[in-house]
């Protein structure tokens, strides 16, 4: 396995070094990251309680009714280390943990970055970054090919945060996709929840409403007349055109003319 390592050496008055390699730069949702956790001290004997990994996000969210852009943890994994380490030698913690299928993908403007971080007795935290690149549910992909077909091109992705919708994962991914001709059709925007990796529900807006960031979310969970839910399964991802014409037939009695 090719081995990628990126190094962002902070140092302080703690005197620790954290450096974080991974194995991989890309993983797919469902698909475990894996990869180690390099630690060296300069000055003195430092115990290392634990090692926490966080995937984090820029996401969208309604603060005093506007609409702002914030970064947050979207998912958290903790080592506990109790470690001890001596002056000028390194310490190796490998990790392993798997990303959740609700996790955003790595798509237009939404990155996703691994932020390692040591909890260092008596010192300052000390965290390194390295960008990690998700890749979507085998499911979804088989959907942005067929959405492809149909003559559309990805404009935009956002990543929203709204907690009471789902408060066990309060972000969702829109994708907003534009026809490459003139079209009847203006514009389609997709959201998805994937718990699994046999199963994903699509929530497509057809036309979209000028009815504010958050409230067109709500809106498609509603599934009123201009929106419908397309449940795929992994039997679905085999033949790309079938599953255009199925998604086309799903959308054509929504077109305004």
């Amino acid at each position: 396995m090719s081995i990628y390592i990126r190094m962002m050496e902070r140092t302080g008055a703690a005197g620790i070094h954290i450096n974080t390699m991974l194995d991989a730069t890309a993983v797919r949702v469902g698909d475990e990251l894996t990869g180690a956790v390099v630690l060296r001290s300069d000055h003195g004997s430092k115990q290392i309680n634990s090692i926490q990994l966080h995937l984090i996000a820029d996401f969208m969210c309604e603060q005093h009714k506007q609409i702002v852009r914030e970064s947050g943890i979207i998912y958290r994994y903790r080592l506990d280390t109790n470690l001890t380490l001596l002056p000028g030698k390194e310490r190796t913690v490998p990790f392993r943990f798997r990303i959740p299928y609700s996790a955003p993908i790595s798509a237009g403007s939404s990155k996703v970055w691994l932020e390692s971080e040591a909890d260092v007795e008596m010192a300052p935290n000390r965290k390194d970054r390295d960008y990690v690149q998700i890749l979507p549910h085998p499911i979804v992909g088989a959907f942005f090919d067929a959405v492809s077909l149909l003559g559309f091109r990805l404009k935009e992705v956002s990543l929203l945060r709204v907690p009471h919708i789902r408060p066990e994962f309060p972000f969702v991914q829109e994708f907003e996709f534009k026809p490459r001709l003139r079209s009847l059709l203006d514009e389609i925007e997709v959201y998805y929840l994937a718990e699994s990796r046999e199963k994903v529900d699509f929530y497509i807006e057809i036309d979209r409403r000028a009815s504010g960031l958050i409230g067109l979310f709500e809106e498609a969970f509603d599934l009123d007349e201009r929106c419908i839910k397309v449940t795929l399964t992994s039997a679905d991802t085999g033949d790309p055109e079938r599953l255009a014409a199925r998604l086309a037939d799903s959308i054509q009695p929504h077109m305004k003319g």
